[in-house]
């Protein structure tokens, strides 16, 4: 991501990241923050001490060998079946999916089943994702969200069944300049279940950050106008006789 908006020039952004994506994107807003204005985070995959039980097979698929047995024994499962045991898992109510998400939601599980390289990107997610839970000292996902500058828009849901509600809190301490909208009904993907008031909590966001940076700079120009102003003339004193 970081090559990606150095190559482009296009930063600094607004960076979204759920699960996964809410770990990636505190990296890039830690090591890199003139790249990001604002961040928001649904469920971000921070490190837990004590990992949900329901999220334990999600891990396993970085254990070598995992992903493929899992590919033989669900060979037979169709793309429907995918769709809905995912929406299980990552929905605090899967009632909300309408019939037309659900029927993009297939068509697009049935693509992804055709790359041939699906289960190994996933198995590298995981392993990816286990990785940052793991490391420790400066680049521990933790202490690089506590060097996040940019204002932060922290989302969780109450039903989350990856990641534990209970982190919220522990996420609005350690992000410095942040705020926490908690949703008691959502599950792991709450811009999905819940995408006005997401939305609504990221206008506010972008409102307040903007008005800040209006004020810093008309703050800026204040003091070069202060710094460029002609020094006002003092008389000489007369000569003593």
């Amino acid at each position: 991501m970081i090559r990606y908006l150095d190559a482009t020039g296009r930063g600094p952004v607004h960076l979204f990241g759920n699960s996964l994506g809410g770990a990636v994107t505190t990296r890039v807003a830690a090591v890199r923050p003139d790249l990001v204005s604002t961040l928001t985070l649904v469920s971000p995959a921070l490190p837990e001490l004590r990992v949900q039980r329901t999220a334990v097979p999600t891990g396993l698929l970085a254990v070598p060998g995992i992903a493929p047995l899992f590919t033989r024994i669900t060979r037979e499962w169709t793309a429907e079946q995918r769709v809905r045991g995912v929406m299980q898992l990552c929905y605090g109510d899967p009632a909300r999916v309408t019939p037309e998400g659900f029927r993009h939601a297939v068509q697009e599980m049935e693509r992804r089943m055709r790359l041939p390289y699906f289960w190994d990107a996933m198995a590298r997610s995981a392993r990816g994702l286990v990785s940052a839970y793991l490391l420790g000292g400066q680049q521990g996902l933790w202490r690089q969200a506590e060097r996040v500058l940019a204002p932060t828009l922290l989302v969780y849901g109450g039903r989350d069944q990856l990641v534990g509600f209970r982190m919220a809190q522990r996420s609005a301490r350690a992000f410095r300049d942040c705020r926490l909208v908690t949703l008691p009904d959502a599950g792991h993907v709450a811009m999905m279940e819940y995408p006005g008031t997401v939305a609504l909590a990221f206008r506010e966001l972008l409102a307040d950050a903007t008005e800040s940076v209006v004020e810093g700079i008309l703050v800026c120009r204040a003091r070069r106008a202060l710094r460029v102003r002609p020094p006002v003339p003092v008389g000489r004193p007369p000569p003593r006789t």
